[in-house]
């Protein structure tokens, strides 16, 4: 009879004792087995000794195996601090109610009673409006997108003597002799880049609301704004190449065409205050060092970068430095990942290697100040105190992870091995921050600087050309960079593209944002 369908209390439990008796024999013999396993490979003994416990749970089904790439995104802070920021925030998140909203417009709108409502229940009489007293309560509508067409009257002006004529100039306008205004073209860029819209989904959308527009006319605004914004884009990559430190790194795009997909790469730099992206053929060396200098069409460097370039295990980036005399630094979020892939191997010994990491990242958030501030916690950190952090504190923790590095024996062959010779294989690379305060200890920023790409990918594929390309780095270049600076990016881009038809120099993102606190009076 099955346990389920037992109905005696006394037989459960003799059949519960021999169940827990008959795991506690077989926990035994798989812990075994693991010690027997692992000294084969390799391990050890102590190493098998220090993993048996773990590898016993999760061999017995209390404790799953964490993935790497299920924790590879987490932030390297311990327990204690995780739990006393959750409480933090539980402590911001108290009360219910609506939420403010100081954007808005406000309308006002009246309600009256019907007139059948206004005589009394009570005696049939008429009721009279009761000044002073009525209810004022608020409610958020919301109105849908709206097209229209405006007919603008352009007044002409004209003198006696009959030589000159002069028109009043209309509504901006991307493309002369066209009928879309600037704010179509805008909003289309925001749309597809932002908030990951397609083009052809953006057409259906303006057919629920009445407007017959194609995705072609939609296309020729974005080709237009992206030409237009072209002398901005060379000031804010000329820009991130002037920098001391960027965080440098790539990833695949799709040149859909027809019969099937090329795949390009995207390559991003990014420093606290501007993000700089640009599509290419490959990953190649020879290809990725178009991205760290500006050349004439005679090939003539005009700016080139020279800093510290921090950057994941990329040979490719690794090769690019050497050729064009760059420094490197390595990513310690990467170490972390490549380690973590080990989980399922040497449990404790990973744990172990993620603790000592951490102790690099809490020095760094303790020297950080606000982390919440726009371009992350290194824009608002004291480089002197860093300095002096890092040195008193940062060096002997970089110095106890090597020393435990190189006191453990792995498998050959094995995850652990492989991710501690990653690790091994980038010392001085990884190590390099100690010396310059400027340097942080990931490239995290530029990863984070994806983000935005990636959905855009998901959703739309790629492009179908080359130009289409331009584009798409055109406005993740304008929109990442103004998001790292607390700008609204539609904002920004109306102001640029505002500047630009007045054929000046619109400010960079971080200059803008700066000079609208400066304004109102804001730090």
């Amino acid at each position: 009879m099955r346990a389920s369908e037992e109905k005696n209390v006394d037989v459960l439990r003799q059949k519960t004792r021999i169940l827990e008796g008959e795991n506690l024999r077989l926990i035994a013999k798989v812990t075994e087995l693991l010690r027997e396993i692992f000294t084969l490979k390799g391990m050890a003994p102590a190493a098998v000794e220090l993993n048996l416990p773990k590898l016993a749970e999760q061999a017995a089904g209390k404790l799953a195996p964490t993935k790497g790439s299920e924790r590879q995104g987490k932030d390297e802070r311990t327990d204690e601090e995780k739990k006393k920021a959750d409480e933090e925030r539980k402590l911001k998140q108290r009360g219910h109610g609506p939420t403010s909203q100081p954007k808005l417009e406000i309308r006002e709108e009246t309600f009256d009673l019907d007139e059948a409502d206004k005589a009394c229940t009570a005696c049939g009489g008429q009721l009279s409006e009761w000044d002073g007293q009525a209810d004022v309560v608020e409610v958020v509508d919301r109105i849908p997108a709206q097209w229209i067409i405006k007919k603008c009257t352009l007044k002409k002006y004209r003198c006696d003597c009959g030589g000159c004529v002069s028109t009043a100039d209309g509504p901006p306008k991307l493309i002369a002799g066209g009928r879309y205004t600037l704010d179509v073209g805008l909003q289309s860029c925001v749309d597809k880049f932002v908030f990951h819209i397609p083009i052809e989904r953006q057409v259906r959308i303006a057919g629920l609301v009445g407007m017959t527009i194609t995705s072609q006319a939609l296309w020729d605004q974005q080709w237009a704004l992206s030409t237009l914004f072209a002398p901005l884009i060379g000031k804010i990559e000329a820009y991130v190449l002037g920098r001391d430190v960027l965080g440098a790194d790539l990833t695949g795009f799709l040149h859909i065409k027809k019969g099937g997909a090329l795949k390009w790469q995207v390559w991003q730099l990014a420093c606290p205050e501007a993000r700089f992206f640009k599509m290419l053929r490959s990953k190649a060396a020879r290809e990725g060092g178009k991205v760290f200098a500006i050349k004439k069409d005679d090939g003539t460097v005009l700016v080139a970068f020279k800093g510290t370039a921090v950057v994941d295990g990329a040979p490719e980036l690794e090769k690019i430095a050497r050729e064009m005399k760059f420094k490197i630094a390595h990513c310690w979020s990467h170490a972390r990942r490549n380690v973590l892939k080990a989980e399922a191997e040497a449990p404790a010994q990973v744990a172990q290697f993620l603790e000592l990491v951490a102790v690099l990242y809490k020095i760094e958030r303790e020297v950080a100040g606000d982390v919440d501030a726009p371009g992350g916690y290194r824009k608002k950190t004291d480089l002197d105190v860093l300095r002096i952090a890092r040195a008193e504190r940062s060096a002997p923790a970089t110095k106890a992870i090597q020393e435990w590095i190189l006191a453990q024996t792995c498998i050959p062959g094995g995850a652990l091995k492989k991710g501690l010779d990653y690790v091994a294989a980038r010392w001085t690379g990884l190590t390099r921050f100690l010396d310059e305060p400027r340097i942080p200890l990931d490239n995290n920023i530029a990863e984070a600087g994806f983000v935005g790409l990636a959905l855009g990918r998901r959703n739309y594929v790629g492009c179908r050309s080359e130009r289409g390309m331009i584009v798409a780095t055109t406005f993740y270049t304008l929109f990442e960079s103004a998001r790292v600076c607390g700008a609204a990016p539609d904002e920004y881009i109306r102001y640029a593209a505002g500047v630009l038809l007045d054929n000046r120099s619109p400010l960079l993102p971080h200059e803008w944002v700066a000079a609208r606190h400066q304004a109102t009076g804001l730090s």
